[in-house]
């Protein structure tokens, strides 16, 4: 059983041809339209889905280290620069 649902419209196209399906009515169109004349339906695959991967451990979200002991200087906002402290210890004296 297969139920297709759609909200206003629905319309099925193939080689030039169409099937509409809306609130007016069904509208079909093609060069030939064949209605119980014998014919079959085309001829396609089943579905083949495919299973779900194995679960795995999700990420801990563990923060990384410093790459520098600048940047923890940095963070708690006492940047730290050997050229300005130098500078600092020339101007004191």
């Amino acid at each position: 059983k297969l139920i297709i649902e759609a909200g206003l419209e629905i319309t099925f196209k193939a080689g030039g041809s169409f099937i509409k399906i809306d609130a007016g009515g069904v509208t079909v169109s093609g060069s030939q339209v064949k209605l119980n004349s014998g014919g079959s339906p085309g001829k396609g695959s089943e579905a083949a889905p495919l299973l779900p991967d194995l679960a795995v451990q999700p990420d801990r979200g563990d923060s990384g280290e410093m790459l520098a002991p600048a940047q923890t200087q940095a963070i708690k906002r006492k940047p730290f620069c050997e050229e300005c402290a130098q500078a600092s210890e020339k101007a004191n004296k």
